[in-house]
């Protein structure tokens, strides 16, 4: 009889198991999620704030390109399928609001190797890894299970908001890490999904309070004509970098 057993997708790549740096320091899914995690909230701010010098033209830069081609994106759309262009009326109005919202779904899914790449930035940075701009580009190879992840948890989210709307805020924190968890770990859809939504919510009150100070933050940044938001915007997504590195470790680079 065969001993032999199925490979583990929750664990890293044999390379980075053989890595000395990613060796007894990064833990494959598993065992993060079991061994469990706590952070401060101002403790992982400040731990982000050190790493927003030198690193947010990049970042700045990088979701601007993001926007521009979302929106870029959205306007090809909109033509194709007409929206703006319905005749008036209830039904045609329905109809309308449909179109865009498909149009949006669409566009949305095009961005998210780019959100995967931002992402990606942050975390590196929170790693204290090299960063690029080439990061943004580096993940089409997975535009599949990005597309699959991002579209389910689009439409959970959207279920749980009809659910008395108190499912769907909990699943929009609860997924936050699951788009980098595709790219840096190389999980299926679900298993991104599950695995980001099983280390929120051992925290869930406490990651919930960070965004939400964090959104704050950005909106109190933006009154002077929008200029703090070129430090805070960075501040944020290093800080999705180091809540992903404390509950998950990050793996090496790949050469």
């Amino acid at each position: 009889m065969s001993t032999e057993t199925s490979p583990n997708p929750f664990a890293p790549p044999a390379s980075a198991l053989q890595d000395p740096i990613a060796s007894g320091t990064v833990p494959n899914i598993e065992e993060a999620l079991a061994r469990g995690y706590d952070f401060s909230i101002d403790g992982l701010i400040k731990d982000a704030w050190q790493r927003v010098s030198g690193s947010k033209g990049l970042i700045i830069a990088s979701v601007i390109i993001y926007g521009v081609i979302v929106q870029a994106v959205s306007f090809v759309l909109g033509l194709i399928f007409g929206v703006g262009y319905a005749a008036s009326g209830a039904e045609a109005s329905i109809g309308a609001a449909i179109l865009q919202l498909v149009v949006g779904i669409l566009a949305g899914a095009v961005g998210y190797p780019f959100l995967a790449g931002i992402n990606m930035i942050g975390i590196r940075r929170a790693a204290d890894q090299p960063i690029s701009f080439n990061e943004m580009f580096s993940h089409f190879g997975q535009f599949v299970p990005l597309l699959i992840t991002g579209l389910v948890m689009t439409v959970l989210v959207y279920i749980g908001l009809l659910l008395l709307v108190l499912p769907g805020i909990y699943l929009s924190i609860a997924y936050l890490l699951a788009i980098p968890l595709v790219v840096e770990r190389k999980l299926s859809p679900w298993q991104a999904l599950e695995a980001s939504r099983k280390a929120i919510t051992q925290h869930w009150l406490k990651v919930f309070g960070l965004f939400l100070l964090l959104g704050l933050i950005m909106l109190l940044s933006a009154i002077p004509l929008g200029i703090g938001v070129v430090w805070t915007l960075p501040l944020a997504i290093i800080c999705v970098g180091v809540l992903y590195r404390t509950i998950f470790g990050v793996l090496p680079p790949a050469n």
